[in-house]
């Protein structure tokens, strides 16, 4: 489609009929969250990995770029190439647009205080692990309010890298760089698996009552 013609479609094209299940490259399924999300996703896991990975110094710095461009590899080949399987999309919770605008508000405030507090104290080495923790802190939400079980698993994987990140990065500010590479890694890999559709990552909500697509 030319880009008049795509607006068209998107414009008298319902919703159930742009959100239905089938099978399509994403690079076809730009309109849907879950290729559109997951594109957004792979600029905030990049920029953890080539951030910090460029912290940690030679020859760990190069190790980490070449580690980034196989997650990119395998994430475009999953996310944008291979044919893939989408559901039929679900509605949001009713409180999903309150959990998602208090989720992000939150983030921020916290982000922002907590890198002002560990300079206060002299610990601003800690802040990417500190970064870490709240955005992960910040997804685990997203599962209840969109019905994607993949934020839960992304997120409470980022708490946990994040926390090894605080403690470990007390004794060497090198390990919350390593957490913040980490992260990013994690994202790919959980972005990656809800691609490929791998279970525990793409379980629904308990009460949905939409078909799956076929598999």
């Amino acid at each position: 489609m030319v880009d008049s013609e795509w607006g068209n479609w998107m414009r008298t094209t319902p919703p159930a009929e742009r959100f239905k299940p089938g099978t399509a490259r994403g690079y076809r399924a730009t309109h849907r969250p879950e290729v559109w999300g997951a594109l957004i996703g792979a600029g905030g896991a990049s920029a953890f990995m080539l951030v910090n990975g460029a912290a940690l110094g030679s020859p760990w710095t190069w190790i980490v770029i070449v580690g980034w461009f196989c997650a990119i590899a395998f994430f475009v080949w999953a996310v944008l190439i291979r044919p893939r399987s989408f559901e039929q999309l679900e509605p949001p919770s009713k409180q999903a647009s309150t959990i998602y605008l208090v989720s992000v508000a939150a983030m921020i405030v916290l982000i922002v205080g907590g890198a002002r507090l560990l300079a206060l104290f002299d610990r601003s080495e800690l802040t990417v692990a500190w970064v870490v923790c709240v955005v992960g802190a910040h997804f685990v939400p997203f599962a209840r309010a969109f019905g994607r079980a993949m934020f839960r698993v992304m997120g409470w994987g980022m708490l946990v890298i994040g926390i090894v990140g605080l403690a470990g990065g007390l004794a060497s500010p090198a390990v919350a760089a390593v957490a913040g590479v980490a992260a990013g890694l994690w994202m790919f890999a959980v972005m990656v698996a809800d691609a490929v559709g791998r279970p525990l990552v793409t379980g629904r909500r308990p009460d949905s009552t939409v078909p799956r697509a076929p598999r």
